[in-house]
């Protein structure tokens, strides 16, 4: 089901130069109303039913209903076009796929505006939007307006049409104000919660890995706080203070030393057709690791192809980190990235922890974890060299399991 899922939402939904029916589905949904749109699509109805032989109603109501839209098309121009309004200071939240984001917006009135609301126009297909309440503006003020945007995959989108949507006086029509600018949109992929990551230090290529998990070792000089007592931390790193005030172990955090971690690399390239819809999962799978390497303060550089994501440290590595899997270009049908040797700027001194969607044999990389099924010859998810490591999936992530 996932790769027809993919294939689906892969074709493109509208074409990348609006023409003539683009231009009225756009007018129809900036300067309707839901009550307008529905009025229209009875006249519509009207007129077809109208062809029925002796059924003379609905022509009496066609008629009326035409009538009335030309008075509305008045009052637009009248009421809603001469307001004096702007849209300001847009800002977006980030978030999760499937969760909600918060479009704020200041609504800058000079002129009194009896109902309004804030709403964001010309979405992509995989976002939908939420039209704040209905408020009165009165002239001078500038109040904060907040409008939902719902999505469903991760990516990065721009909203081009923020707007403030101020209603005529019948309520069937609007003249949507919209925001000069446009706001960026990022949407997270979902992590792949790693409750244990035992393959990192297995075998003979887990010996670089290892250190890294001492806090003896991997820790610098600088003491930055106090976090929640992990296993394997140790004994003489505890918080004894800590764990007299709050009845539970604490351990001393240490500054790691700049560049000194595991070196994470996504692969996006997808060689086989049939593999493009396992992308996303690899990402999620990304987004898992790198959080739990976070975690422990021993991610060190991560890299996206042959491309490296800046780490500023703190906070602020995992928003890097985060804002640059968003921003990955989703595969398609029609275009993919194609399998190349990674070649980063300078030769990485760290252990390298590759993920993708095949199998790559590189110098460069220590351990592979790789999206798909392994090699026809063995059917067991954990077969071959302690350097790879095969996550088979069938139609989604689970919430969290052990690598």
């Amino acid at each position: 089901m996932s790769l027809f899922h993919w294939f689906v939402r892969s074709i493109p939904r509208a074409p990348k130069k609006t023409g003539l029916l683009m231009a009225i589905y756009f007018w129809w949904q900036d300067y309707f109303t839901p009550a307008g749109r529905a009025l229209a699509s009875l006249f519509l109805l009207s007129m077809f039913a109208g062809a029925v032989p002796g059924f003379w109603m609905a022509w009496i109501f066609g008629g009326l209903d035409f009538l009335f839209f030309l008075g509305l098309v008045f009052s637009l121009f009248v009421t809603a076009k001469r307001s004096k309004v702007s849209v300001e200071n847009v800002t977006v939240n980030r978030v999760r796929e499937g969760e909600v984001a918060t479009v704020s917006a200041v609504i800058a009135a000079r002129s009194t505006l009896d109902c309004v609301m804030l709403s964001a126009n010309r979405l992509p297909p995989s976002l939908s939007a939420v039209e704040s309440d209905a408020l009165k503006v009165r002239a001078g003020e500038s109040p904060r307006v907040e409008c939902y945007v719902k999505t469903s995959s991760r990516g990065s989108f721009m909203l081009k049409k923020v707007s403030a949507n101020v209603i005529e006086i019948m309520g069937m029509l609007r003249w949507p104000f919209a925001y000069a600018g446009s706001v960026e949109l990022l949407v997270y992929p979902r992590p792949f919660k790693v409750n244990s990551f035992l393959f990192l230090t297995q075998g003979a290529s887990g010996m670089a890995f290892a250190p890294f998990l001492m806090p003896s070792i991997a820790r610098g000089m600088n003491f930055i706080g106090v976090r929640p007592y992990r296993e394997g931390d140790s004994l003489r790193d505890l918080h004894h203070k800590a764990f007299a005030r709050y009845g539970k172990p604490f351990t001393k955090e240490f500054e790691v030393e700049r560049g000194a971690g595991v070196i994470l690399l996504l692969d996006t390239a997808s060689p086989a057709f049939a593999d493009r819809y396992r992308l996303e999962d690899a990402i999620r799978i990304t987004a898992g690791i790198g959080e739990w390497l976070l975690d422990r303060g021993i991610l060190g550089r991560f890299f996206i192809d042959d491309e490296e994501i800046a780490l500023e440290g703190g906070s602020e590595s995992r928003k890097n980190l985060m804002d640059a899997l968003a921003r990955i270009p989703p595969a398609t049908i029609r275009y993919a990235k194609r399998p190349a040797p990674w070649s980063p700027a300078a030769r990485p001194m760290d252990p390298v922890l590759r993920v993708g969607l095949y199998a790559n044999e590189d110098p460069l990389v220590n351990k592979q974890v790789v999206v798909g099924r392994p090699p026809e010859k063995s059917d067991n998810p954990e077969s071959g060299s302690d350097e790879i490591l095969y996550v088979p999936v069938k139609d989604s992530l689970p919430e969290g399991g052990d690598l």
